[in-house]
């Protein structure tokens, strides 16, 4: 079995050394690791930890950051929305706003990935970004502290007609089944019938 592993360990040092571009090793070993799982199975996957850690911040509902979700639209890194309270919010992003610097770094053409990596951090430390504007000449500096921001699984919740509800589920987390029942017992305080 030894064997197998200096054969591994070989062709990564030849890769590392001969390569006609510098490689990012521990990318190369993660995807490696993830070739041998997809050849068991269709079941089994392997997941790097920043993969990892977005998962989790998923199913557990929250994480830390500014709230607002972007998308790369023509190599900027645009936000598409704001979380009502969120320190995004609090500090005046609007939605349409261009982030084009973060922490110093120019964010034209950064990936959504690295600019989420960048954006996110620890409860209460800063994080320095500049925005364009429609209708400003000059970027707008901002800090924002960021905060721990809670993923809504609900969307809405109402009543249609007297006795009829509506819940719309954008998601699922460790905290859907709470909200739901939330949600649920709000219509039933409504007049809607169970």
């Amino acid at each position: 079995m030894p064997q197998h592993y200096g054969r591994f360990a070989t062709a990564l040092a030849l890769v590392e050394t001969h390569y006609v571009d510098q490689v990012d090793t521990e990318r190369l070993i993660y995807q490696a690791i993830g070739g041998m799982l997809q050849t068991l199975d269709p079941h089994s996957s392997f997941m790097d930890p920043d993969s990892y850690a977005r998962l989790r911040e998923r199913q557990e509902g929250r994480y830390y950051g500014l709230g607002i979700s972007i998308n790369v639209i023509d190599g900027d890194i645009t936000v598409m929305s704001i979380f009502e309270g969120s320190p995004a919010y609090r500090s005046g992003l609007r939605r349409g706003d261009v982030i084009a610097r973060i922490t110093g770094q120019n964010a034209k053409d950064m990936t959504s990935d690295d600019a989420v990596r960048l954006l996110r951090g620890p409860k209460g430390t800063a994080v320095e970004i500049s925005i364009r504007r429609t209708g400003y000449d000059e970027l707008i500096d901002l800090t924002v502290e960021r905060d721990e921001i809670t993923i809504a699984t609900i969307q809405a919740a109402f009543v249609v007609d007297g006795g009829t509800g509506y819940v719309k589920l954008g998601d699922f987390s460790e905290t859907t089944d709470r909200d739901l029942g939330r949600a649920l017992q709000r219509l039933r305080d409504a007049g809607c019938s169970a």
